[in-house]
This record gives structure tokens, C-alpha cells and sequence, in this order.
């Protein structure tokens, strides 16, 4: 009986892993929610929102690791499309998320975030409710 028992509960925490891992496109359709409060990039000022990202990942700028970003409920301050993002099953984009990541490198923190690691999002499209930058 307890090898049973452990064997419906191994396959309760792999359930759950893979439902941690499902890509954007797979996703909840709300996208970004919330007032996360005022956030300022390149001299204009955001009403940061929240997101969910499924996955953890780097923040930064081009070549350069800024920071980490934490899978979870995590705030950003817009978007811009530009080069794409590194596949994830079958998502795929070229949209970026601004925001700071939970561990700092350098910058403290701030950069850029790939928009298919996020939920509510479609191939190539920004994540709904969260500002173009």
C-alpha cells in the first residue's frame, strides 16, 4: 500500500512540474493584470503591470546578463519587439519585457525579457495588457 501511495504522489509532482513548464502559447489568454505601481524607462514613465512567467531567464541588454528573473507573478514595465527570443517548445517570439530581475549582476538588474516565457501570449505578438514601449 505505501509503495502505492508513493507512486500516485511521484506522479502528482511530475503532473505539476509540467504544467510549470507549458509554454505562453499554451497558456491563459489574460496576459498582463494589475497596477504594480509607476516605473520609469528612457525618460518616460510606465504603469508597471503584472505577468506571469513561467520560466526563469536572464535579464539584459543584447549580449550582456544583467540579472535573473524567478519564474512566477513578476512585474514589468513595457515591451518593444525586436530580435527573437531563444525557442521554448513551440513558442516562439520576437517581443522583449522590461523589468528588474530578482538577482542582480550589474545594472541592478534591469533588462530585457524574453515575451515567450511569459503566459497570455501568441507566436510573434506583445503580451496583452502591458505597454508598448
Amino acid at each position: 500500500m505505501k509503495r502505492i501511495l508513493a507512486s500516485i504522489g511521484a506522479a502528482a509532482v511530475l503532473a505539476a512540474s509540467a504544467v510549470a513548464l507549458t509554454p505562453a502559447s499554451a497558456s491563459a489568454a489574460s496576459g498582463c493584470w494589475g497596477d504594480a505601481g509607476e516605473k520609469s524607462f528612457n525618460g518616460k514613465t510606465y504603469t508597471a503591470r503584472y505577468c506571469h512567467n513561467y520560466q526563469g531567464d536572464v535579464v539584459g541588454f543584447f549580449e550582456t546578463d544583467t540579472g535573473y528573473l524567478y519564474a512566477g507573478d513578476n512585474w514589468f514595465v513595457c515591451q518593444v519587439q525586436y530580435g527573437e527570443n531563444a525557442p521554448v517548445g513551440d513558442a516562439r517570439n520576437n517581443w522583449w519585457l522590461y523589468t528588474q530581475g530578482d538577482d542582480a549582476y550589474s545594472e541592478d538588474g534591469w533588462g530585457w525579457f524574453p515575451a515567450n516565457k511569459v503566459s497570455g501570449g501568441n507566436n510573434y505578438e506583445p503580451i496583452p495588457g502591458l505597454a508598448i514601449c
